[in-house]
């Protein structure tokens, strides 16, 4: 039997509040649940996430969107390595040769070219290039504090702007130039960054599904295994009759003693073996490359401009431009010293680049 005193105004208006208290309470962890259900599984094809919220590309889960933002652009690779993220840091600790350097790496680097290479197809390459860092300090950080190691390093000794041995720590997304954030942040607060970000990602692209009447996800994904962009979904790149590069620079320049400096220092913390190379762009200078290699005794790799083409009018390589500067890259490659020392009986190491 219910007692009067249940039955009172007062008694009604207390359970009310509670209820809207909990609603505030639950419904966050609602939408939340709703998203990720409703949109993250899904957009995997029924595969494993690498990690949670990702957004993956559609039906695979190889690749996570690494650039994206409709009102603010933003890159997500940056906390997805400095964080350690997912699988991604892993794979390039697994890998046998890593190229380091800025957006031109990205983009110059054809994956299938790579693999149709005689002796590089046995091994297992990753691409850890970063799109707007021109210096090579956010690389340096990345590596020392996984503890990264890996038999050889293929590095882009480019200059423009800023060195890749340089301390600078900026990244250039379009005309704005700011810190790397990243590296602010430990590996918790990092991970909520992803997270968050992933989050208003997909916000952004129901939104737009609202609008046009359709899911159309859009951005930049990049490759968990190794490291590639997904630039075919650029009409631009693909695109026959792009412009030839053409160098555009006074081939006159120098290296300086701090560039050498800080070279030494990076070579010795990474370790392992290196090779110096320089992504042909309209701004690319030969000389200084040339310098800092010899000041460090590392051998050096420099394709022609010969035949290659831009997806930007001068500033990086297009599908073509990059199938033929893999081509010539691979090739010089494998003759190093370098190479050899570090790979020797490359038959030995096809259980490792099996995995």
């Amino acid at each position: 039997m219910i007692k009067s005193a249940e039955l009172t105004p007062q008694s009604f208006t207390f359970k009310r509040a509670a209820r809207r208290y909990l609603g505030i309470l639950v419904c966050p962890f609602l939408v939340v649940g709703f998203i990720f259900s409703g949109f993250i599984l899904p957009s995997s094809g029924g595969a494993v996430p690498d990690y949670f919220s990702q957004v993956a590309r559609p039906a695979d889960a190889n690749w996570y969107r690494d650039f994206g933002g409709g009102s603010i652009p933003q890159i997500q690779d940056q906390d997805i390595f400095y964080s350690n993220v997912g699988s991604s840091v892993a794979a390039v600790k697994a890998s046998d040769i890593v190229f380091l350097g800025p957006s031109f790496v990205n983009y110059a680097i054809d994956r299938g070219t790579l693999q149709s290479a005689p002796l590089l197809d046995r091994l297992k390459i990753y691409n850890m290039g970063f799109v707007g860092i021109r210096g090579g300090e956010f690389s340096r950080r990345v590596i020392n504090r996984w503890n990264i190691r890996v038999p050889l390093w293929v590095i882009n000794v480019d200059d423009q702007f800023v060195h890749f041995f340089s301390s600078d720590l900026n990244v250039t997304l379009g005309p704005e130039k700011i810190p790397v954030e990243a590296v602010r942040r430990n590996r918790i607060t990092g991970y909520r960054t992803v997270v968050g970000r992933n989050t208003r990602w997909r916000i952004e692209d129901i939104v737009a599904a609202w609008q046009n009447g359709q899911f159309a996800p859009t951005g930049l994904y990049r490759n968990v295994s190794n490291g590639d962009m997904m630039l075919d979904a650029n009409p631009a790149y693909v695109a026959d009759g792009n412009k030839p590069m053409l160098l555009a620079r006074d081939p006159n320049c120098q290296t300086t003693p701090e560039i050498v400096n800080y070279a030494r220092v990076f070579l010795r913390e990474v370790g392992g073996h290196v090779v110096f190379m320089l992504v042909p762009h309209s701004q690319a200078c030969v000389q200084q490359a040339v310098q800092l290699a010899k000041a460090l005794n590392v051998e050096f790799i420099a394709p022609s401009f010969d035949g290659l083409t831009t997806v930007d009018g001068g500033g990086h390589l297009d599908k073509k431009g990059a199938e033929k500067f893999t081509q010539r890259l691979a090739a010089e490659l494998v003759k190093t010293e370098a190479f050899k020392q570090a790979f020797g009986d490359i038959s030995s190491r096809l259980p490792r680049a099996s995995r």
